[in-house]
């Protein structure tokens, strides 16, 4: 998948030189084009009645961000996804509807959205039958009326068939990401690519949105997902689910469970955040300890960062190994082979709930900024071992980021495909140690917690954060920057800490 995803494969990579991080160690791959099948298999819903104008411009099939190939949009901008799942466990089907408030960018006459895998039985626009068609992942839909630049508008989608993760529709990922079925329940979990698995989305992190899911299953069933629950009614042997994410939220960042899991109340932070874990069943007592400091954890954040920018946190627990974590906002899920870490599960812990600050409320605007995350996220866990761990050493930990070797020789921003390899992560982590030893420790904690004020709840780039810096530190930067993110050859030495070979 990416992010999160990949922390197994670094932790066990980091057991030599005592660091870990949550997604990604293991070369991974960019996101290919669907296959020529899938691209070429359509289906087409006309409407009644047909406008007799002709369109009067098409929103863009992707956004121009070769990480993900089509995924993504133009035209629009989503402010609201209201999605009524029905989920039958036993044929592992779906039935959906998904109402989808936004404004136009521009004038359409067709637009795209991403949909992977299910298919669409109607589609309307403001309440009036929209003509649509599928092909491939992409669903397009002609309004009756033409929208004009500016407009507000509904579309509301129904659609059911067999959701699965990406791995089905040929698209080429680190690991299967979106919608996960196993043994009688279902997850989602996935980057870069992952709601339009079970949902039709403007599937990329440039346009983020508020959330609501409206789950039914059979009543046996627990059912959990980002933010906040705010009923649960049972009728007729199923119970519906409704959970509410009001702060904006990039579309990989959902997760839903469906299953056997437990929800323990965790009370809430010395800072008031309430927190509440979802674990399965099978796991509770295997997983429950792995979790204890998490309050500790974001406690500690917030007196770096500033305020935790949500309404609550946890983490989800499946049994199924799917690579590591994800930072799912507000609930961040784990895979069952990340409790066998020892003492890295903390720091995947801490890298995850790093995450939501550093991706989750500051959202990158194209992936090849991801370091933006991961290298943030994994300069957190340094953070945190700094004021967890006595014996923990600047000079050694540099040491150790720099023991990950050849695989730190190549650039950090537009990675060149390699979304979620180790230099992100861990080179995207010297970096910062490098900018704060260059303006000094005040001014660089000023610039975490300014960067969190100013662009929470929405996106960045490379070039906002070091404009910031160059900013609020009163120093030229650019050389320090494409030394460290631009450069294949990772500089010589930090802190007089050598790093190559």
């Amino acid at each position: 998948m990416a992010s999160a995803l990949l922390a197994v494969v670094i932790a066990v990579t980091a057991c030599s030189v005592g660091t870990a991080d949550d997604e990604g160690a293991a070369p991974s791959t960019t996101a290919a084009p669907p296959t020529t099948e899938a691209r070429t298999t359509s289906t087409t819903g006309t409407s009644p009645s047909t406008t007799s104008s002709a369109p009067v411009g098409v929103g863009a099939v992707g956004v121009d961000d070769p990480y993900v190939d089509t995924f993504g949009n133009g035209g629009y901008d989503v402010e609201h996804y209201d999605v009524a799942l029905d989920w039958e466990p036993e044929g592992a089907t779906l039935e959906g509807s998904a109402t989808i408030t936004a404004s136009a960018s521009e004038d359409l006459g067709r637009f795209h959205l991403d949909l992977v895998g299910l298919t669409v039985s109607s589609v309307q626009v403001d309440g009036a039958t929209a003509d649509f068609e599928q092909i491939g992942t992409e669903l397009a839909v002609m309004p009756e009326q033409p929208l004009a630049s500016g407009d507000a508008f509904t579309v509301v989608v129904a659609y059911a068939g067999r959701p699965s993760d990406t791995s089905a529709a040929g698209i080429d990922v680190p690991i299967p990401s979106g919608w996960h079925t196993r043994d009688g329940y279902a997850y989602v979990a996935g980057e870069p690519v992952s709601a339009s698995t079970f949902h039709p989305a403007n599937d990329h992190p440039s346009d983020k949105a508020t959330f609501t899911y409206r789950i039914t299953a059979p009543s046996e069933l627990t059912v959990g997902a980002s933010g906040t629950l705010v009923s649960s009614e049972e009728e007729a042997g199923s119970t519906t689910w409704v959970f509410e994410q009001p702060h904006p939220q990039a579309t990989y960042l959902t997760t839903l469970l469906i299953g056997g899991f437990t929800v323990i109340d965790e009370g809430t932070t010395a800072g008031g955040v309430p927190l509440r874990n979802v674990i399965d069943d099978d796991l509770v007592d295997a997983a429950s300890p792995r979790f204890a400091r998490q309050g500790e954890i974001l406690d500690f954040f917030e007196s770096v960062f500033g305020p935790y920018p949500f309404d609550n946190y946890g983490a989800a627990v499946v049994e199924d190994g799917f690579g590591g974590a994800l930072e799912t906002q507000t609930l961040s899920i784990f895979g069952a082979d990340v409790l066998g870490l020892g003492g890295f599960v903390e720091l995947i812990v801490a890298h995850e709930a790093a995450h939501q600050w550093f991706g989750n409320h500051v959202t990158v605007r194209e992936w090849g900024d991801i370091w933006l995350n991961e290298g943030f996220a994994t300069y957190s866990e340094a953070l945190w071992r700094d004021h967890s761990d006595p014996r923990f050493d600047w000079a050694a930990w540099i040491a150790e980021t720099a023991s990950f070797g050849p695989g730190l020789q190549r650039r950090v921003q537009d990675p060149e495909g390699d979304l979620f390899d180790v230099q992100v992560y861990q080179r995207g982590a010297l970096t910062l140690h490098a900018l704060r030893l260059e303006i000094g420790d005040e001014a660089f904690f000023e610039l975490l917690r300014t960067w969190i004020e100013r662009y929470g709840g929405g996106n960045a780039t490379t070039e906002d954060f070091e404009s910031l810096a160059e900013e609020l530190s009163g120093r030229e930067l650019r050389g320090l920057f494409d030394a460290w993110l631009r450069t294949d050859e990772l500089p010589a030495e930090l802190d007089g800490v050598a790093l190559r070979p």
